[in-house]
């Protein structure tokens, strides 16, 4: 590891930087001992708890799933269990409080070293499953509530990710991870460290929470109004089912390849999954300005509905410069005397599509404008698409109050963990 060189008052230099002189670094193969995980596939899960079950932790839900550093297993209930019918080896490692399972395989980058710490693991039984690496503390040097936050130093991360390899699955092994150097504050510093960015956490879950029951109630609310079971003080007007094709008709988004795409450019291109959030690349001008004159092309207002991959997603295009992919993009163009566009974006959520294809459903023209809509007076539907935005609204400035407070704490946390900003220890 060489020599620590001391120029830096109260701090010391080692391979992963500048750290107080009263940190220490040591290898992963230092404080860790690892443990037996299994390859259980999802098809040999469910998620019925029953007295006795095993739980399985998946790589998968590691990534995808689990939001936070700690695993507390008293809060989440969306843990596999592994059916009653699958074998289970004699020499399998079952996890306890405070051991850490590492996804070891990502399909992208970012995910490379994701790691979670269990939390009142208490009688359950639980495993490390498909692509984790698991591991147990040996020497008492790491405090409960901060062993994931290990692998969250700055250099730490990247140094994990600099072992990973592959090419569209980057994998990391278990004798590169026993190289890789940790940062260790003292045992009193890890615990002060660990119960700050908790009550971090504790607010973060807490509004995470709030904004799962705002769309929950806003997901009721539109089964009510939308399908005129509840309705409005003044309204009593029969409503009419009409098939779309009455009311409007489908427009296709012309073919854009891969190749004429780039990440950077002039023009946002949206493909299936990110469209009105964030564009996965994009185009240059005068492409789009050559598919605009020869193609149809939404205007501002038109709701613009996927038709393939994950069918049903929709924005109202906001008029900027941007471009749809092919037809797995639709919009469509409607007599407004008789259904308003933002009464149409909500009423997309109650109809059902009867989709085609094999591998890849796809809504053809035909099966949109087949679909049967409920159709109130212009004015009610006036009602209902302000009350519902207004729901939309609060939800988003949730959203963006819980983003906030997610950046602050990883602002933090980067300054806690490198010993940038140190915490004051009550001396007994």
């Amino acid at each position: 590891m060489g020599a620590a060189v001391e120029n830096k008052v109260g701090y010391i230099r080692t391979n992963l930087g500048w750290i107080p002189k009263d940190w220490e670094v040591l290898n992963v193969s230092d404080v860790f001992d690892f443990l037996s995980t299994n390859s259980f596939s999802r098809n040999q899960m469910n998620y019925t708890e029953s007295d006795g079950c095993l739980y399985n932790i998946h790589y998968g839900d590691i990534h995808a799933t689990y939001s936070e550093p700690i695993l507390d297993l008293d809060k989440f209930k969306q843990v596999p269990v592994i059916n009653d019918d699958v074998p289970i080896s004699s020499y399998i490692s079952y996890l306890k409080e405070g051991d850490i399972v590492m996804a070891d395989a990502s399909e992208d980058y970012a995910g490379v070293g994701a790691t979670i710490e269990l939390s009142n693991v208490k009688n359950k039984k639980i495993v490390a499953g498909l692509h984790t690496l698991a591991f147990r503390e040996k020497l008492g040097v790491t405090a409960q509530g901060y062993r994931a936050y290990l692998f969250k130093h700055p250099k730490v991360s990247v140094s994990v990710k600099v072992i990973a390899t592959g090419s569209k699955v980057y994998g990391i092994s278990k004798s590169n991870l026993l190289k890789i150097s940790l940062v260790l504050p003292p045992l009193p510093e890890q615990q002060k460290i660990a119960t700050i960015l908790s009550t971090w956490d504790k607010a973060i879950e807490k509004l995470t929470q709030l904004v799962a029951t705002k769309e929950q109630r806003k997901k009721g609310l539109m089964q009510l109004l939308l399908t005129g079971k509840k309705r409005f003080v003044g309204f009593t007007e029969d409503w009419k089912e009409v098939k779309l094709g009455v009311i409007g008709k489908v427009r296709m988004c012309k073919r854009i390849f891969n190749h004429e795409t780039s990440a950077l450019g002039d023009i946002p291109f949206y493909k299936i999954g990110t469209f009105g959030s964030v564009s996965d690349a994009y185009i240059s001008e005068n492409k789009y300005i050559e598919y605009r004159s020869k193609y149809p092309f939404p205007s501002k207002g038109d709701i613009i509905f996927s038709a393939a991959g994950t069918l049903g997603r929709k924005v109202i295009y906001d008029g900027k410069p941007a471009y749809f992919q092919d037809s797995n993009l639709v919009w469509m163009e409607h007599d407004e005397s008789k259904i308003l566009n933002s009464y149409l974006y909500f009423a997309f959520e109650t109809l059902r599509f009867d989709s085609e294809g094999g591998t890849v459903k796809r809504l053809y023209n035909s099966i949109i404008l087949g679909a049967k809509i409920q159709l109130p007076s212009i004015a009610e539907q006036q009602k209902i698409a302000s009350t519902l935005s207004a729901a939309d609204k609060e939800i988003e400035l949730l959203k963006q109050e819980l983003n906030n407070l997610q950046q602050q704490k990883k602002g933090l946390m980067q300054k806690l963990l490198t010993g940038e900003v140190r915490v004051k220890i009550e001396k007994k």
